[in-house]
């Protein structure tokens, strides 16, 4: 993919994330929303870099739409987000399944511990529900987006191993 094509794609998945950040889930902080969705699609879509930038931009959509209740953990957390993105995409490769559930236990379980120095533990434990739902929610949606994706445009997404599998058929297009 080229890279005007990459940046294209990265304008379109930015402003679906800002889509999504408008959909909010209930929680203690109001940054809990379907803003990572489109980063995580983006990361299977277009690759481990643009694709994890826009999940930490989606991040920070969502904390701006919500008046950056933490503060300066908020480019941290948008860091986590970035990390995250590129591990779902690492272990979506290796197996569906496994990519949803390390991503749901680092973005769920893991990430929020973040919150501890300025809400203690009780926040940390309030944001569990909500943020565990959200992120298995928003992963699970990228997921059935980016296969659904796959079988209308295969071409599009995976240029060189499609043309090593239909090589005649490439060969027609191009007459």
């Amino acid at each position: 993919m080229s890279k005007a094509k990459k940046l294209t794609f990265m304008a379109i998945f930015i402003a679906l994330a800002f889509v999504g950040a408008l959909i909010k889930i209930p929680s203690p902080i109001g940054t809990v929303g379907f803003d990572s969705t489109a980063g995580y699609l983006s990361v299977l879509y277009i690759g481990y870099l643009p694709g994890a930038i826009v999940t930490a931009l989606g991040y920070l959509l969502i904390a701006a739409s919500a008046g950056f209740p933490l503060g300066i953990l908020t480019i941290a957390i948008s860091a986590e987000m970035f990390l995250i993105a590129m591990a779902y995409k690492y272990f979506y490769e290796i197996n569906v399944v496994l990519g949803l559930s390390i991503a749901t236990i680092l973005n769920g379980v893991i990430a929020p511990l973040i919150v501890l120095p300025i809400g203690g533990w009780g926040l940390y434990v309030g944001l569990l529900p909500s943020l565990t739902v959200a992120s298995f929610a928003n992963l699970i949606a990228s997921s059935a987006i980016y296969e659904a994706l796959k079988r209308i445009m295969p071409l599009h997404l995976h240029p060189r191993k499609t043309s090593r599998l239909f090589p005649k058929r490439l060969h027609q297009h191009q007459r």
